[in-house]
């Protein structure tokens, strides 16, 4: 007989021909046997924990379901999210289970039927309240909005036996609306308070819960993969809908470009006695930052440019030069080699258009005139579409940020971009 393990590791295998997506992400968080929590299976921390005592005599379908269903909170990062302030573990994952259940029931998911949630079981018993008794929150809150509310989302299908959402909730709110409900009908009795979310055992599933923007950024890359390569599997079209705005990528190059004009204030940083530290006062050095205003912008002109991109290339540097996210700003444009031996000045008439190249693509020129001239920049920018050779980089090749022309081309160059130090890469989302 197989471990239990064993049975899961094969389900996520078999994934790797029905959902390539569900695999991919699987893979980036391992199975961990977890004996002395209280719930079947949990994720968080970028593992996922299953416990024998509650799924070993479980059949494939219902581990299917399980497994499935924790990948889905994954995918729409709730254990990796910013927490409410003063958040409760167990309110957090019943309104976890609900939105995932109600993008299950939208896609008819069959994996439904081997489902046993016991937030979905309280959230039912709480819909059997408030279509049956008369002040289900109590008299203060007779008529009022709230109750309304309730009345309005928890409700039974009658030909399922499941339960129906009427409005589109984010988790942030429907969190909220489940916090207060427990805490009013907590108050009015009916054994509706935390003490039956504690016995269904929510709070241990969460308890994984933290932030973590790195593993984020992980999930969207994921999904911006199955979006690129429609390698979506079986996904339902809501959850893929879902997946798709919870990763808003349009000011991508801005977050990256950010990041980038802070290293570059950092390395700037400069020990001084004359400025106190705000916490040491004198005990300890100061410091203040030398701006190092140049920044390199190297563009793209090879033939696999397009002029589309090329304005867009132009679009955004502009942005940058009116945003005041780069004090100053000195361009080259390369092909083979580079279309211009000094540097222009970027000034906010300049035209763009009037340097161009369309011939073949060497990165290692820009490479090499950065290289030389490191003196004299803090930093340096590429725009390309990420077709040429792997350059070779020299020792004071770094912070270097390269801005994709389209997400495609960023999936495509990313991982050789990364493997050289220093370096970064992002995109534009036009």
């Amino acid at each position: 007989m197989q471990s239990l393990e064993k049975r899961l590791k094969n389900i996520i295998s078999e994934w790797f021909y029905s959902q390539p997506f569900l695999f991919s992400l699987a893979c980036t968080h391992p199975l961990v046997e977890n004996s002395n929590m209280k719930c079947p299976m949990r994720s968080g921390r970028q593992r996922i924990e299953f416990s024998p005592a509650y799924l070993e005599k479980s059949s494939d379908a219902e581990l299917t379901a399980c497994l499935t269903f924790e990948t889905y909170r994954i995918l729409l990062q709730h254990p990796y999210t910013r927490q409410p302030y003063h958040a409760k573990a167990g309110i957090m994952n019943i309104a976890s289970d609900a939105i995932i259940y109600n993008l299950m029931i939208k896609d008819k998911s069959p994996l439904l039927d081997f489902l046993h949630l016991p937030s979905i079981e309280y959230l039912k018993n709480q819909a059997m309240r408030f279509h049956t008794l008369e002040n289900p929150l109590g008299k203060k809150w007779a008529g009022t909005t709230e109750e309304k509310f309730f009345q309005r989302n928890l409700s039974i299908d009658r030909k399922s036996g499941r339960l129906v959402f009427t409005d589109d909730l984010s988790f942030e709110e429907l969190y909220r609306w489940i916090d207060f409900l427990v805490s009013e009908s907590s108050i009015a009795g009916e054994n509706a308070g935390l003490g039956q979310i504690e016995s269904a055992f929510s709070s241990d599933a969460a308890d994984l819960w933290e932030e973590n923007q790195e593993a984020v950024e992980e999930i969207k890359q994921n999904i911006q993969k199955a979006e690129i390569d429609q390698g979506w599997g079986g996904l339902g079209g809501n959850l893929q809908r879902e997946l798709s705005d919870s990763c808003d990528f349009s000011f991508d190059y801005r977050r990256a470009l950010t990041k980038f004009r802070q290293n570059i204030v950092s390395a700037n940083r400069k020990l001084t006695r004359m400025r106190p530290s705000r916490r040491y006062v004198f005990k300890a050095m100061g410091s203040r930052y030398e701006r190092k205003a140049n920044i390199l912008i190297a563009i793209d002109v090879s033939g696999s440019i397009t002029d589309e991109s090329f304005e867009h290339f132009s679009h955004a540097i502009k942005n940058f030069f009116f945003l005041g996210l780069i004090e100053k700003i000195d361009l080259i444009f390369f092909d083979v080699n580079l279309k211009n031996t000094k540097p222009i000045t970027f000034k906010k008439k300049i035209n763009l258009d009037s340097v161009k190249g369309r011939g073949g693509t060497s990165f290692q020129a820009p490479i090499d005139f950065f290289s030389e001239n490191s003196s004299e920049y803090s930093g340096m920018i590429i725009f390309t579409d990420g077709q040429g050779d792997i350059p070779q980089m020299k020792n004071a090749c770094n912070n270097i940020l390269w801005i994709l022309d389209s997400r495609l081309a960023y999936e495509k160059a990313r991982s050789w971009i990364k493997t050289l130090d220093g370096n970064k890469a992002t995109y534009l989302p036009f």
